[in-house]
């Protein structure tokens, strides 16, 4: 082989090994997503007293809780009062509180701890108590019954009668 043609076939050789070296470059692309933890209440409800000695039971609730703290959260629903009649404090009727997970969304279980509960206002426990909890991400719909116990049509006033619960949600 002549050598001209190897001093060519080495510098084309060379050149074209410099020129095939690879470089690296990397870009890491990151999301921050806060803690968020939140409870909605529906709107105000009311119904009329249909006059028997039925227990008047308001249409299921939907509450709306969420949580993306990896622990999970508690909700509690409370009452804050028996049922009080809006004019005059001392009549009173007792209030209970039924909770349910009507359907959830993301990988948490959602566990009722505390399904029901009934004041008693003549023993002075004006607060009935439900409890659901969760063990990791997601969404829950609750159903929140309350029923006004009538315990003797007739010998309450008539009026407007009132209680109030109250929701809160906490990280575990």
């Amino acid at each position: 082989m002549n050598l001209k043609y190897t001093l060519a076939a080495l510098l084309i050789a060379s050149s074209a090994s410099t020129a095939m070296a690879a470089t690296v470059a990397t870009q890491k692309f990151t999301v921050t997503v806060p803690a968020n933890i939140s409870i909605v209440a529906p709107a105000n409800v009311s119904l009329t007293h249909d006059e028997t000695e039925t227990d008047q039971v308001f249409p299921a609730q939907q509450w709306v809780v969420r949580g993306n703290t990896l622990a999970g959260v508690n909700v509690s629903i409370s009452t804050g009062s028996a049922f009080q009649h809006t004019f005059d404090a001392n009549s009173k009727r007792d209030a209970k509180v039924d909770l349910a997970v009507n359907s959830s969304t993301g990988p948490a279980a959602w566990t009722v701890t505390q399904a029901t509960d009934t004041t008693d206002y003549t023993l002075g426990d004006g607060v009935a108590t439900v409890q659901v909890s969760s063990d990791g991400v997601g969404r829950a719909d609750l159903d929140v019954t309350v029923s006004f116990i009538t315990n003797g049509f007739g010998t309450f006033a008539s009026g407007d009668y009132e209680t109030t619960l109250t929701g809160t949600i906490a990280s575990n």
